[in-house]
């Protein structure tokens, strides 16, 4: 009637059903990179405060070297997209902090060595690191709310990195 977890290797990862359950995935090391507490997702969001305004430093200058006004305005949408989310990280951890992250006035530019579509392939891959970051914090959120604007972040980098595949091809 019941199933015999005596005999079955994947013991903890199962509910009682016998149905897979992602929730116990962290009794075994399977996922453990994908698993972080909240007090780790809480300084992985103060760090992608200053990630996402050094994306947005960059995309300033990305936009100076776009050949063409159609990459300049596709660009200054991904860049207007990296304000908003530094303000939602911003909230975010106030939130869980009760904490304000004071404004960073750092200026990173492009390495002046990379052409236009070098820079286009860096932006790229830092938009699919960010969301894998995002997919971690996500799963830690604790309320609707937060779950929510994560996950608002996340699919703006997902539409960003598709944005980054459009400009890339088309550089070539």
């Amino acid at each position: 009637m019941f199933p015999d977890y005596n005999m079955n290797p994947y013991y903890g990862i199962y509910n009682y059903r016998g149905d897979y359950d992602y929730r116990n995935v962290s009794q075994t090391n399977m996922y453990s990179d994908e698993i972080i507490t909240l007090n780790q997702a809480i300084e992985l969001i103060r760090q992608s405060v200053g990630d996402e305004r050094e994306d947005e430093l960059f995309y300033d200058n990305l936009i100076k070297q776009a050949p063409t006004e159609k990459d300049k305005e596709i660009i200054r949408s991904i860049r207007n997209d990296e304000r908003k989310h530094n303000q939602i990280l911003r909230k975010l951890y106030y939130d869980f902090t009760g904490q304000i992250i004071t404004q960073d006035i750092s200026t990173p530019s492009l390495d002046a060595n990379l052409s236009y579509e070098e820079n286009l392939e860096k932006a790229l891959f830092g938009e699919l690191n960010a969301v894998t970051k995002y997919r971690k914090i996500m799963g830690t959120m604790p309320s609707g709310e937060s779950y929510t604007l994560l996950m608002s972040i996340m699919t703006d980098e997902l539409r960003h990195a598709s944005k980054y595949n459009f400009l890339i091809h088309n550089a070539k």
